[in-house]
């Protein structure tokens, strides 16, 4: 177990972090902010409460994108298409939350029923440039120094936190619980039974209070139509408008995006970011592929990067040789040849011994910061399984797990989860985690607080101490700690992979989208198929 403390003097820039910090900002804003909304989108659009199902199916699509991208990375190896993909995303996500911010109304019939065609479009759009950032900003960030990974989880974070406050300031409205009376006249009733009175229809409650008969006889045919006039009290939710509507929220979220496009292009052109820039053939230290299987391109990185060592050796030599016959005195220059050829001999010896070792010290840091083909598997799986868990199976059954203790523990449990992600991500930054051991223990540790959540969803809607406050605060504090572990694990392994080269960060995006997708996969089966997880009405 071993814990670093990171100094304020780590060679990095406190401006390109809050670059890199507004570039991962558009990673999930949209999709993040179309889930905070649909509390009020689910009262407008025609698919009401299955709207959240529709959405769900949609956005696994989105898996289309990080294909596309590691099918392109694994045909173009010698292209770093991950500069230019970064651009399309920024923009495409920009345009489609400008486009939702005029279009989520918009309905369009389908057979019989309308749609919102618009609105699901646009999410299967922006879900595959979305489902995209996790492989094509991880693959840019390698062109940067190490210290920047973090700042990058933060950005993602921040893309969820940012939409809750903003939802948060909408002030959607409570829902509340109004008596519905409305007057009944001529209403036909249908029963089969005989020698029903009146007053049996009332103690069966199918007659309301204040309902009568239009005939007051009894009724003694199998099967009869009857009216029945009076009045309905029933209780119904009632939602109150928003602060600022829909369009404006989309909007805000479109000028987030034009923020990360202006941060993108400084990250890549100006000359205060350059700087910061790293040349990724020669930090490629991936094991993930047998190393009898190098491309042609790794082959000549290795030719290249002998030949520097070669041309650092003989400057190497040069400077030393020259420093020495600098001190020598003239005298012994012109009187003594022998000796001056034993010193120079010497310092030739001194001069290869220097260079050396020098070349064997890198080498050995090098390769004691490598990671064996099984650890980085390994690594690889862990992350996948915590993105399996905290980015959508649990997310999914969120509802279920807090909403049987009421509307204020629900809400409390989804803003706490918001904040305690970015405060996970700005502690890595700090404090520096290497050990495969205490990795495993903070997995370990966010899946039994997990765990947690998922028994007592399964028990809605009378979960644990269901009626009492200790149940609410319960499940708040697992969330929060659930958050944080697993947020803090899974932003550890992207920076011990960070460390292995371009293409280890290309297969830990790869392995966070598979983990997603499984995870996202589990939950739709087993709340919409299954019916493991059950709901109760507002009233």
């Amino acid at each position: 177990m071993r814990f670093n403390l990171r100094s304020s003097q780590d060679n990095s820039k406190f401006g390109v972090h809050v670059l890199v910090v507004l570039l991962g900002i558009t990673s999930w804003s949209i999709m993040n902010g179309l889930w905070v909304e649909l509390p009020i989108l689910v009262v407008h659009l025609p698919e009401g409460w299955t709207l959240p199902s529709y959405l769900t199916i949609i956005c696994q699509f989105g898996n289309i994108g990080p294909l596309v991208f590691s099918l392109l990375v694994y045909l173009t190896p010698r292209k770093k298409i991950e500069t230019p993909t970064a651009f399309v995303i920024v923009v495409a996500l920009t345009l489609c939350a400008a486009l939702y911010g005029f279009l989520w109304q918009q309905r369009s019939p389908i057979g019989s029923k309308e749609h919102s065609v618009a609105l699901m479009s646009l999410t299967l759009c922006q879900s595959i440039f979305a489902a995209t950032t996790s492989m094509a900003y991880l693959a840019f960030m390698s062109h940067l120094k190490a210290q920047y990974i973090g700042s990058i989880f933060i950005g993602m974070s921040l893309s969820g936190l940012i939409p809750a406050l903003a939802a948060i300031g909408q002030v959607p409205g409570e829902v509340e619980c109004v008596t519905n009376a409305s007057n009944i006249t001529n209403v036909s009733l249908v029963y089969e039974t005989r020698n029903v009175s009146q007053s049996i229809l009332l103690d069966l409650n199918l007659l309301g209070p204040g309902m009568e008969m239009a005939s007051n006889h009894n009724v003694d045919s199998t099967r009869h139509l009857q009216n029945i006039t009076g009045s309905e009290v029933s209780l119904r939710h009632y939602n109150e408008e928003p602060s600022f509507s829909v369009k404006y929220f989309f909007l805000m979220l479109a000028s987030l995006g034009g923020f990360s496009f202006l941060s993108l292009v400084l990250l890549i052109h100006h000359p205060y970011c350059k700087t910061e820039h790293v040349d990724t053939k020669k930090e490629d230290n991936c094991r993930l592929v047998q190393i009898n299987s190098l491309t042609n391109e790794s082959k000549d990185v290795q030719a290249e990067e002998t030949a520097d060592r070669t041309q650092f050796d003989q400057k190497q030599l040069s400077t030393v040789h020259t420093e020495l016959q600098r001190h020598q005195p003239s005298d012994c220059k012109e009187d003594d040849t022998s000796s001056d050829k034993s010193i120079e001999d010497e310092s030739i010896d001194f001069e290869k011994s220097a260079a050396f070792n020098s070349l064997e010290l890198e080498d050995k840091v090098e390769k004691e910061g490598q990671l064996s083909r099984a650890e980085s598997w390994y690594l690889l799986g862990l992350l996948a399984w915590i993105n399996m868990l905290q980015t959508s199976f649990v997310l999914a059954i969120q509802v279920y797990s807090s909403l049987p203790y009421g509307l204020f523990f629900y809400n409390g449990a989804t803003k706490a989860e918001n904040i305690v992600d970015p405060i996970a991500c700005f502690l890595t930054m700090w404090v520096r985690v290497k050990s495969l051991r205490v990795i495993s223990s903070l997995t370990l540790l966010g899946t039994l607080f997990s765990a947690y959540i998922i028994i007592v969803a399964a028990k809605s809607p009378n979960p644990f101490l269901v009626k009492q406050t200790a149940g609410g605060i319960l499940i708040i504090a697992a969330w929060v700690i659930s958050t944080a572990l697993n947020v803090f694990a899974k932003v550890t392994i992207a920076s011990v992979m960070r460390s292995q080269g371009r293409i280890s960060l290309i297969y830990t995006g790869g392995s966070t989208q598979t983990g997603t997708l499984i995870g996202a996969v589990l939950a739709y089966v087993m709340i919409n198929e299954l019916r493991l997880f059950k709901d109760s009405p507002w009233c």
